[in-house]
């Protein structure tokens, strides 16, 4: 089902070009959280110093169960860049002041810093204990 454009008839192909452009950064995404942890279905980023510049925060199971969570004073290591690269590209694509949540495959979280990607292997999306606090 194709989600409905929210975007005026005059912006309609640049917002499907971004949306396209999306996809496939989600794709790479993906395939790069596998191969690192075959287990992360949700990634949780919070934003850093730029306004669309994010950091790793948590890494979900399909559960909703906390995989993995950074520190955001130190750094993650090389391994994660790609990933952390992924991450900050398609938030940056996202503008979720105009389009509803997820229509960028990004997810805006309570604090609006913070925003959450649910992976395509996730078919049940962001799970309830993704969006509150950790407990």
């Amino acid at each position: 089902m194709t989600p409905v454009d929210p975007c005026p008839i005059a912006d309609r192909q640049v917002c499907l070009a971004t949306r396209d452009l999306s996809r496939a950064v989600l794709r790479r995404l993906s395939e790069t959280a596998v191969g690192i942890e075959p287990r992360i279905k949700t990634i949780v980023a919070t934003q850093t110093d730029g306004p669309k510049e994010y950091a790793l925060w948590r890494l979900h199971g399909d559960d909703g169960r906390l995989l993995l969570q950074f520190d955001l004073l130190k750094g993650i290591g090389p391994a994660w860049d790609a990933l952390t690269g992924d991450v900050c590209f398609l938030a940056r694509l996202a503008d979720l002041r105009t389009h509803p949540p997820g229509y960028f495959y990004v997810h805006p979280m309570p604090d609006p810093r913070d925003i959450a990607i649910a992976l395509p292997s996730n078919p049940r999306g962001l799970a309830p204990r993704t969006i509150g606090p950790l407990k």
